[in-house]
């Protein structure tokens, strides 16, 4: 694998280009619905293929959504993800003796939001023997392990029977895009499908060699698997009021420090909400079931990642007005239901040590300052024209997977790995939604190099991101020694 100083640099100079982010302090469209732009492209630098995006930056506001996918020329799994800088204030920035060193300076932080869809396999739901001739986890819906090392290359590990497996880091093939403008919504919808047609199952379980070997065509082919998206954005120009705080600052050895920091009157802008919605239907089509399978499920497995670069200015500055060491909850905290509760994961103690059903049909994420994305999902499921249950099980996760010594601040990450759970059919589909919110505001201020130079460094950190965390997803094993987690399927 390549450095990370190397992909950092090589990602750096791709992302000024494949989002199409200005980092000058470009005046606003008049129409703020002329700010939602489709885009297309192909990109070997992030090893991630071809995108469809949306893309509503404007001048210092980054706001990118999008979809990317394998190629020919770069199999990959299909990843949404979702990246843009939010105002947490404003700050006037004043010397010791009182001057105004700059009227309005944003305080900023970036988050990424994203879901990558990587692997289906089938198990069945049957349990697995303990060393007390107990079969654990039959009937729960969920696919029981008792494993650290790859699924199919572990004789000791015990799991629940899996038959038959696919890789999803392939080449996708893209259909039309269906446009439809809705002016008096402000808001525009895009339609398409990424599919694969006649797939061969990756592995397979062979009972007459007691192992597992590789799928042919004599072991039939998924006639088709294919991911439907329903993309909706909308953007309205909607007159904020922001907290503004003043900012003292004093010389230190090398740089400016910030001494102190206290609230002063809010100041109103015109600023523009942007509200994506990914919808995504799972359809499965011609799934062939083991004929020694007891009770049957598909597992859609997929990880998601919740990240926020926290410029060291802003820790300063927090520091300064809140009288705390560091940002808490800076890393985002994740709140999901489970038949005991309502969990809030905040750190690796509450992440679960083993498989956990989610009873609630999302997982949502916040940081200090709002609510910055959700995976929403439906619970029932069309197999075979009848509607069935899905259920989301979380294996496991784990904080600061990626890189957080950066330039000029922090990466906090949180990622999380579990799978869509449904019965087997003939025809499967199921339609769960990623939701994002952005506000940009038009906050220009004295001195645009500084928020310059803080753009570069969240666009760096936010395709890093991208880059590496399926890979990560991949090849994680123990997560501080104490969890369990899911055999990487590869």
């Amino acid at each position: 694998m390549m450095k990370l100083t190397s992909v950092i640099v090589l990602v750096l100079v791709a992302a000024l280009t494949f989002s199409g982010i200005s980092i000058s302090a470009d005046a606003a469209e008049p129409d703020p619905w002329d700010r939602i732009r489709l885009e297309q492209g192909t990109t070997t630098d992030y090893g991630g293929g071809s995108y469809v995006a949306l893309n509503m930056t404007d001048g210092s506001s980054l706001a990118w959504f999008g979809v990317v996918y394998g190629n020919e020329n770069d199999p990959a799994p299909i990843t949404i993800v979702g990246a843009n800088i939010r105002y947490l204030g404003g700050a006037k920035v004043v010397s010791e003796g009182g001057t105004v060193l700059l009227d309005q300076v944003p305080i900023p932080v970036v988050t990424v939001f994203g879901q990558s869809l990587f692997a289906l396999l089938e198990f069945d739901d049957v349990g697995y023997r303990t060393d007390f001739g107990l079969d654990y986890g039959a009937g729960n819906g969920l696919f029981d392990f008792n494993s650290d090392r790859r699924l199919f290359e572990d004789p000791e590990g015990r799991f629940e029977p899996v038959y038959k497996y696919i890789n999803l880091e392939r080449a996708w093939t893209l259909s039309d895009i269906e446009t439809t403008l809705d002016p008096a919504n402000q808001s525009k919808h895009y339609d398409f499908s990424l599919y694969a047609e006649d797939v061969l199952y990756d592995k397979v379980w062979d009972p007459e060699l007691m192992q597992y070997r590789n799928g042919t065509d004599d072991d039939g082919t998924v006639d088709r698997i294919e991911f439907a998206f329903h993309l909706t954005a909308t953007a309205q120009e909607e007159q904020v009021q922001i907290p503004f705080y003043r900012v003292t600052v004093g010389q230190g050895m090398n740089d400016n420090i910030i001494l102190s920091s206290e609230e002063i009157a809010p100041r109103n802008f015109t600023g523009v909400t942007t509200d994506t919605s990914f919808k995504y239907d799972h359809i499965i089509e011609g799934w062939d079931p083991s004929e020694d399978a007891e009770d049957p499920r598909i597992m859609l497995e997929n990880g998601i990642v919740h990240a926020v670069f926290i410029p060291d200015v802003v820790e300063d500055w927090y520091s300064a007005q809140f009288v705390k060491d560091k940002v808490q909850d800076g890393a985002g905290v994740a709140e999901l239901e489970t038949s005991e509760g309502v969990v809030e994961v905040r750190g690796n103690e509450e992440l679960p040590e083993e498989s956990v059903l989610v009873t609630r049909d999302s997982i949502s994420f916040r940081d200090n300052w709002q609510r910055t994305g959700a995976l929403t999902w439906v619970s029932n499921v069309s197999v075979d024209g009848q509607e069935e249950l899905v259920v989301y099980q979380v294996h496991a996760g784990s904080r600061q997977m990626l890189p957080d010594d950066v330039p000029d601040g922090d990466v906090n990450s949180l990622v999380i790995l579990g799978g869509y759970i449904y019965p087997v059919g003939q025809s499967v589909m199921h339609d769960p939604t990623v939701q994002v919110h952005a506000l940009g505001v038009d906050m220009v201020p004295s001195i645009p190099v500084l928020v310059t130079v803080i753009i570069v460094i969240a666009v760096m950190i936010c395709a890093v991101l991208v880059l590496i965390a399926a890979v990560i997803l991949y090849v994680e094993r123990k997560k501080r020694g104490r969890m369990k987690v899911p055999p990487p399927y590869r």
